[in-house]
C-alpha cells in the first residue's frame, strides 16, 4: 500500500529530461529564425549587399547571444538532474515554467535583435533571462529540500552550480537596470559570466 502510494507521490526525472532535451532543441533551432538574408529593393553590387549584411550585426549577437546561454541552462540543468533520484508534482511544474520562459527566448532575443536600441525589447529580454536563472535556483533548491538528491550526489558540484545561479541572478538584475540606462549595451552584461563562472569553478571546494 505504501509502495503504491509512494509511486503515485513520486516518479523518475527520465521522461522530464527527455521532454526539455526536446524543448531546448527546438528552442535553439528557432533562433536562427530571427537570421534572414536581406531584401534588396535596390541595384545589386559588392558593396550595396555588403552593406545590407552589415544591417544583421544586431541579430547575429542575439542569435549568437541566446544560442549560448540556452546551451548553458540545458548544461546545467543536464548535470543537476544526474544528481536528482526522483521528483515530485511540484518539482514537475517547477520545470515546466521554467520550460515556459525558455521557449520565449526566440522571441526575446528576435526582439533585441531587430528593436535593440529601445528599452522595452531589451527589459524583456533580460527579464525572460532573470526568470529563467530563478526557476533554475528555485529547481535546485526545492529538490535538496525535498531530499531528492542521490546519495551520492557530488556536493561540490552542487554548491558551485548554486553559485553560477547566484551570480547569474545578480547579472540578469544588472542587465535589466541597465536596459533603462544604456539600452543597447546592457546584454553586454552577460559576457562578464565568463569569468565569474571560471573563477567559481576554480575557488569552490
Amino acid at each position: 500500500m505504501n509502495k503504491s502510494k509512494s509511486q503515485d507521490v513520486y516518479m523518475p526525472t527520465k521522461r522530464l529530461e527527455t521532454l526539455v532535451d526536446g524543448i531546448f532543441a527546438i528552442a535553439m533551432t528557432l533562433l536562427v529564425l530571427g537570421l534572414t538574408v536581406p531584401h534588396i529593393n535596390v541595384p545589386l553590387s559588392n558593396t550595396v549587399i555588403q552593406e545590407s549584411y552589415y544591417t544583421l550585426i544586431p541579430n547575429l549577437f542575439s542569435f549568437v547571444l541566446s544560442f549560448i546561454l540556452l546551451a548553458a541552462f540545458w548544461n546545467r540543468h543536464h548535470r543537476m538532474f544526474n544528481q536528482i533520484k526522483m521528483i515530485d508534482s511540484n518539482l514537475l511544474w517547477i520545470n515546466i515554467i521554467w520550460l515556459l520562459f525558455i521557449v520565449m527566448v526566440p522571441f526575446s532575443a528576435s526582439s533585441i535583435g531587430q528593436y535593440g536600441d529601445y528599452t522595452l525589447p531589451c527589459a524583456i529580454f533580460n527579464l525572460n533571462m532573470l526568470l529563467i536563472g530563478l526557476f533554475l535556483y528555485l529547481n535546485m533548491n526545492y529538490a535538496i529540500k525535498k531530499n531528492f538528491m542521490n546519495e551520492e550526489a557530488n556536493t561540490t558540484l552542487i554548491k558551485k552550480s548554486k553559485r553560477n545561479n547566484e551570480v547569474f541572478i545578480i547579472i540578469a538584475l544588472i542587465a535589466i537596470i541597465l536596459s533603462f540606462q544604456i539600452t543597447s549595451n546592457s546584454t553586454l552584461t552577460y559576457i562578464l559570466l565568463i569569468p565569474l563562472q571560471l573563477a567559481i569553478n576554480r575557488f569552490t571546494n
